[in-house]
């Protein structure tokens, strides 16, 4: 590979960002990480988010606040009227649009994002929204909860992040289809849509399978999932029966793990009083810290339960160095979460004060470059057609990044064995006696439609050698399971590179290639309960609740870093590994805790349904 820059995979890409939020913040930050040169165009009172607080919703700070330096590192700052808003947009890559910022006149040859809560057109169309409303439309709330209480919000505006990381997403894909193809499309990102996607698990599979409204994700949670133990919180997340039994035998009731009415998450939905006797008075005797030993012993997913004020101090980021102190100094924030072997995450700059960058800009602004015509993106012709890419990925995160691939026109080849399908197979809604009971699982269908699917016993001699040669014309190969399984099968990235130095390996492990943690194994909820995702989420006076939203959150992310990867290699030859731990994602998304407290001392807690940007604020009982 060439030498490393660090510079990032973007560097000389040219970016406008114009409106204000977190998504839209989000989506101009992770294209600053790496390396593209991002202009925010503010008005002349500067972004709201320059004042924000959650802690203090009520009054604007009289200095850039900590959100907004954590969202804004590396961007300039420019204050400019319209014309010359539109003259920088004519010269720019990409221009990200938020809600209210008007409509640029860029070159027919960038890529525009515009990112709006229901989209540019239809009944919703220009509606007043909140995260909260939002997360109603998507379903999301309906499934949250406690049977004998109102249905609950995800806390934390999980929703605007993702909306944040589909719009770099989306911009990174019109970019690589202007490159391909000669034409610049015009992209539309609705939160709802991201939300309906990534806060719900398939519920229209769900009925289309069942015939029923109902989907896995009933108001009730998981038991056990957050529960007290001597000393406070643990998380615990058992889906299979083989979970199951290992949990029986490390808390000493062996016994039990062929209980049928204990051993499925619905089993102990239905018996849930029994569970609890079972499961409370041993949890009630062990600490977190013993309880999170056994787990890792006992490969059963357990975590930390982790705040703002806690997810600095725990053991495994502080030695992988995952929290680092803001560019400008005075708090610490969750680095970028892509570690990249080719182009590393370029070094962060400051957040710009208020115009600082206006004059040189503008300066700079001249007739912009000749490009090629945009377009609607049509004719048929997608931005990854001719990428080919294996798929070792299973359950939900790295499918769903993989499926975002797919539907950009790449060739997504699923590896399984008859031994061991994909684990989300056995989520399916058809009895076993049913002959394609393996195929009626909805999160499978949902994220994975279009894919081909190949069966290679890659355990054997002659499945590995098919495997290296089939990634030998590969362009990309995905896996996410915990780090000692690829070594284990002879297909590390130096194994794979040896065969394709144009290859892109794209790793999702629990917690990362290294660290105390890195065996412990870990789902969606393991990784919303340990990086605070979790605490903010529901009622104060009970359990804090978690629902897989860190599943599509690492999948769009990872889908994000591969087309960085794909970019570079474009210009220099070079593949890479890319290593992206699926709890870095969920502590970007979660950011705003850490970042809080560590500047202002302020711990963010979970309040129902209650929220910072409005008051009333609730979810109520009406007719019917």
């Amino acid at each position: 590979m060439t030498e490393q820059t660090g510079r990032g995979a973007l560097h000389g890409t040219g970016v406008v960002e114009l409106g204000g939020g977190v998504a839209v913040a989000y989506c101009g930050k992770l294209l600053a990480d790496q390396g593209a040169e991002v202009v925010k165009v503010e008005p002349p009172e500067g972004d709201a988010l320059r004042g924000w607080r959650a802690s203090d919703p009520d009054r604007r700070a009289a200095t850039t606040t900590a959100l907004f330096r954590y969202l804004n590192t590396s961007k300039r700052s420019v204050v400019a009227g319209e014309d010359e808003r539109d003259a920088l947009a004519r010269r720019a890559d990409v221009v990200i649009v938020g809600e209210g910022a008007g409509a640029p006149d860029p070159a027919e040859g960038a890529v525009v994002v515009s990112l709006s809560p229901f989209g540019p057109d239809g009944p919703l169309a220009g509606a007043p929204w909140t995260e909260l409303t939002l997360q109603g439309w998507c379903g999301s709330i309906s499934a949250r909860g406690f049977p004998d209480r109102p249905p609950l919000q995800q806390g934390g505006r999980a929703g605007e992040w993702l909306g944040g990381a589909t719009g770099a997403f989306a911009a990174l894909a019109g970019v690589t289809h202007r490159d391909a193809h000669g034409v610049a499309p015009r992209l539309d990102v609705s939160l709802l849509e991201v939300m309906a996607v990534c806060l719900v698990t398939y519920p229209t599979l769900y009925r289309d399978f069942t015939g029923a409204a109902a989907s896995l994700s009933q108001r009730g949670s998981d038991y056990p999932s957050v529960e007290q133990c001597k000393d406070g919180w643990i998380g615990l997340c058992l889906f299979s029966a083989q979970q199951w039994a290992d949990f029986a035998v490390m808390i000493g009731r062996p016994e039990l793990a062929e209980d049928p009415r204990l051993n499925s998450m619905a089993g102990r939905g239905r018996n849930r009083d029994l569970a609890r006797s079972v499961i409370d008075p041993w949890l009630a005797d062990h600490t977190a810290a013993e309880i999170f030993e056994l787990g890792g012993l006992f490969r059963v997913p357990v975590s930390y339960v982790g705040n703002g004020r806690t997810l600095p101090e725990m053991e495994h980021f502080r030695e992988r160095g995952v929290f680092v102190e803001n560019p400008g100094g005075g708090f610490v924030q969750p680095r970028s979460p892509f570690l990249m072997s080719g182009t590393p995450v370029a070094p962060l700059r400051p957040a710009p004060d208020l115009g600082a960058d206006t004059q040189a800009v503008l300066r700079q602004v001249g007739p912009a470059p000749p490009r090629a015509a945009a377009d609607d993106g049509g004719g048929g012709r997608r931005p990854l057609a001719g990428v080919t890419i294996l798929d070792f990925t299973a359950y939900w995160s790295g499918p769903a990044g993989t499926h975002l691939l797919c539907a950009l026109g790449a060739d997504v080849v699923k590896i399984e064995s008859f031994k061991r399908p994909d684990g989300i197979r056995f989520g399916t809604v058809a009895p076993p006696d049913q002959s394609d009971w393996l195929e009626r699982s909805p999160i499978y269908q949902g994220a994975n439609p279009g894919k081909r699917s190949v069966a290679i016993d890659i355990t054997t001699p002659e499945g590995r050698d098919l495997i290296l040669r089939l990634a030998a014309q590969s362009d990309g190969v995905w896996e996410n399971f915990t780090p000692r399984v690829m070594g284990n099968l002879g297909l590390t990235y130096e194994e794979l590179r040896a065969v394709n130095p144009g290859v892109i390996m794209v790793r999702i492990p629990g917690f990362g290639l290294e660290g105390p943690w890195r065996d412990h194994a870990g789902f969606a909820q393991t990784m919303e309960q340990v990086s605070g995702m979790g605490w903010l989420t529901g009622y104060p006076d009970r359990n804090p609740l978690v629902r897989t939203t860190c599943d599509p959150a690492a999948g769009v992310h990872a889908a994000f870093a591969f087309l960085c990867a794909l970019h570079h290699r474009r210009g220099s030859g070079d593949g890479q590994l890319i290593e992206m731990p699926m709890v870095e994602v969920a502590l970007n998304i979660a950011a705003e805790q850490v970042i809080e407290q560590s500047a202002y001392g302020s711990l963010l807690e979970r309040d129902a349904n209650r929220g910072p940007v409005g008051a009333p604020q609730g979810v109520y009982p009406c007719r019917g």
